[in-house]
């Protein structure tokens, strides 16, 4: 039997939608289809090509310019490709994919929505009002799911639904580095308590209120040390804000670190301050790394750390560095505890087989 071809359309390869692509073109494996990526932006790179388990693995390398507006030049190529390849149905990943997807007629599209807000301008609303027959919206938490329903109310319950991320934890722990090779890497102490942030230097991340966080605990935390990996725009900011509290001995900027996960056995917690998120990448492969979490009560992280542990209000310190000193006091055995509750979840919800059964369900509920 000659395989089905699927489009999967993402708007570039920046994080986190390189992973989301391998994961996506993951859940075809074993079936009679095959995944066709296609990234709009950025430049052809063979080790990206070479990165994703596709039939196919296509560059477009659009312009910001064509990027903008009616998009018209991309939507004709992949009216092209689907002329090509005659797609079953394609996923589209970011706002941008979809608009060029659903302007295919025929063609069934599940949209994917990573952040909150997708569909509060009066323009996105009316679009998929008029031309989203084919659509279906998919949230990657139920939070980003009732989202995307509180702003489209005319749009049928059941075309919107939830898939959470996930992760090939077993592929991902096999390469991750042990401790100790990950702190040598790293150049870590072997006697400091390391607290972890990774994400970019963005006001949606919320450093800021990490670093006073750390500030306020550290006098119950000698042997603490924080560590902040990730690039961005305000890093000059967040630089001069660990200045101003005089913590340089105290907080590493590890700049960006490729593949950050495999040294996260370096560390003893792993934080996220963040003040939205879909479902965070990044706290899966603390998961992965069996690292203990602390989380912001945003979105999709308050879904991440459903039964496993306590988070803390977006932008409130005080709650945070409570958390940072509780973490820090924990016994071996609260930390075992922990680390089941966390297996417990990774298991139930971002397995890569358990959400490839519901990705089916969704895409094709007569296979199941």
């Amino acid at each position: 039997m000659n395989a089905k071809n699927v489009l999967i359309l993402c708007n570039d390869y920046n994080a986190p939608f390189l992973s989301v692509a391998k994961e996506y073109a993951s859940y075809l494996n074993n079936t009679d289809h095959d995944a066709i990526v296609v990234f709009l932006k950025g430049q052809k790179d063979p080790a990206i090509e070479n990165e994703v388990s596709a039939k196919k693995v296509i560059f477009l390398e659009a312009t910001n310019k064509e990027l903008g507006g009616f998009k018209g030049k991309l939507t004709e190529q992949i009216r092209k490709l689907h002329h090509q390849y005659q797609f079953q149905f394609i996923v589209a990943h970011r706002y941008r994919a979809i608009f060029i997807a659903t302007q295919l007629k025929d063609i069934q599209v599940f949209g994917v929505c990573h952040i909150d807000g997708n569909f509060k301008r009066l323009s996105r609303k009316l679009y998929i009002r008029f031309f989203g027959k084919n659509l279906t919206l998919i949230g990657v938490s139920k939070a980003i799911r009732d989202d995307v329903r509180k702003s489209l109310p005319f749009i049928k319950k059941e075309k919107i639904v939830h898939l959470y991320n996930s992760l090939d934890f077993e592929t991902l722990r096999a390469s991750l580095l042990d401790r100790s090779a990950a702190k040598k890497a790293l150049a870590i102490s072997e006697t400091e308590y390391c607290f972890i942030n990774v994400g970019r230097l963005h006001e949606d991340k919320d450093q800021a209120t990490l670093i006073n966080a750390f500030a306020l605990a550290l006098p119950q935390m000698p042997q603490a040390r924080l560590y902040i990996a990730g690039a961005g725009r305000l890093e000059s900011a967040l630089k001069h804000q660990v200045e101003k509290l005089n913590l340089q001995e105290k907080i590493t900027f590890l700049g960006k670190v490729p593949e950050v996960f495999r040294y996260l056995r370096a560390f003893d917690c792993f934080v996220l301050s963040s003040i939205r998120e879909g479902l965070p990448v990044a706290l899966l492969e603390a998961y992965a790394a069996e690292l203990p979490p602390i989380a912001s009560l945003c979105s999709g992280n308050t879904e991440a750390i459903e039964d496993v542990t306590e988070g803390f209000e977006v932008g409130h310190p005080e709650q945070l560095a409570n958390l940072m000193i509780k973490r820090y006091e924990m016994s071996p055995v609260e930390t075992n505890q922990l680390i089941r509750r966390l297996n417990d979840k990774l298991e139930l919800s971002f397995t890569n087989a358990a959400v490839k059964a519901e990705f089916w369900n969704i895409v094709d509920p007569k296979t199941n």
